[in-house]
């Protein structure tokens, strides 16, 4: 098993080849992601006559949906894609409609205040967006979920893979329709009842340019590398209405298990896990374990760190934006148990992994940064 994560910036792009010939895509980064770093990759594929069995677009924000947009606009071009999983608005089936006039103004007045960049020119009603894309391009949209939400927990098999699936719970989308429907009032768009209507564009619009009620961490320990003050740093959970919709996953092949968990609120992971895992004895044992949000402590609480270990953990992101990941998360980490070797991978280099590959840190616990220096993609082979 292969996995490549790709340098997205402060988002998440990772490529998981298995099974010989089989390929699973999780989000794609922005569209400088996929300009210069999937393109390759993904046409050398196509190439030897491989095929996407399965891209996940874990959630809405632009750190993760933009470069998989890019993609759908050039497929069926670049590589054939099988399925794709992908909660839109239709999916959380909240309702929302205007006449074809408000409409009209509706959209306009969303997509002025959200485009920021040349790669979201285009209105949304002229069908830019992801869910649009997915239509466009006829492709097998949560097919394993019967067309409907992919929600947790559920269990699905794609060839010789299992698919656990974490989050969301319909909690997380229902917090999310709330917070729609709440934006669009509060910015006098729309009047508290209306009739039915779907809306894609704007919804995804609207959603992918801010994290809603996203708590960012205040780091107050400054300098110090005392690991007990570091550990008792109060943990506030996320609150976020679009990681709280992330979708995230264990995939079982090939005798692996990775832990693939997006964005996702580490309350619904915890829960999850103990509700699928509930005759086995914690810590669960996983070969690889992405963390959740970049690594950001308000999603990877103390107790989701406890009831799971791996000898390799993952971290995605250039550490912009909300300056992830956070040191207690990492500290957490290493010193789960200290008669276990780990490896922490980074694909950027960043500040803080200096600041954890300290000589009195290697002394009592045991493990090695991994880092890419150069820009690359990094490469874990399991």
């Amino acid at each position: 098993m292969k996995i490549t994560i790709f340098p997205a910036l402060n988002g998440d792009c990772i490529l998981i080849e298995y099974d010989e010939s089989h390929c699973m895509l999780i989000d794609g980064g922005y569209v400088d992601t996929y300009n210069l770093h999937l393109v390759p990759v993904l046409s050398d594929l196509a190439s030897k006559g491989k095929v996407i069995d399965l891209l996940v677009v874990t959630h809405i924000d632009s750190d993760h949906i933009s470069g998989i947009v890019k993609l759908l606009s050039d497929t069926p071009n670049l590589i054939p894609i099988k399925e794709i999983w992908y909660n839109g608005y239709r999916h959380i089936q909240c309702i929302v409609s205007v006449s074809n006039d408000e409409e009209t103004i509706v959209h306009k007045e969303i997509c002025r205040s959200t485009i920021s960049d040349e790669t979201k020119s285009i209105s949304a009603k002229q069908g830019c967006t992801l869910s649009a894309l997915i239509q466009r391009c006829g492709l097998f949209w949560n097919g394993q979920f019967n067309g409907n939400a992919v929600i947790a927990p559920a269990t699905v098999t794609i060839g010789n893979a299992s698919i656990h699936v974490l989050s969301p719970e319909e909690k997380g989308l229902s917090n999310l329709c709330a917070y729609w429907r709440k934006e669009l009032i509060k910015k006098g768009l729309l009047p508290q009842k209306h009739s039915m209507e779907f809306w894609d564009d704007a919804f995804e619009f609207m959603m992918a340019k801010d994290k809603p009620a996203f708590h960012f961490h205040i780091k107050k320990i400054d300098a110090t590398t005392d690991i007990e003050k570091i550990k008792q740093v109060k943990y506030i959970p996320d609150l976020s209405a679009t990681n709280g919709s992330s979708i995230s996953f264990v995939l079982e092949c090939e005798g692996k298990r990775l832990l693939l968990l997006g964005d996702a609120h580490a309350e619904t992971i915890v829960t999850s896990l103990k509700y699928l895992n509930a005759k086995k004895q914690l810590p669960l044992s996983f070969d690889a374990i992405k963390l959740s949000h970049h690594g950001s402590f308000n999603n990877n609480s103390p107790e989701l760190l406890r009831i799971i270990d791996s000898e390799n953990w993952i971290v995605s992101t250039n550490g912009g934006t909300y300056n992830h990941p956070d040191l207690e998360t990492l500290v957490h980490v290493f010193t789960i148990d200290k008669n276990k070797q780990r490896r922490i991978f980074f694909n950027y280099d960043l500040p803080v992994c200096n600041r954890i590959d300290l000589r009195e840190y290697h002394d009592e616990y045991h493990f090695s940064v991994v880092s890419k220096k150069d820009g690359t993609p990094l490469t874990i082979n399991l």
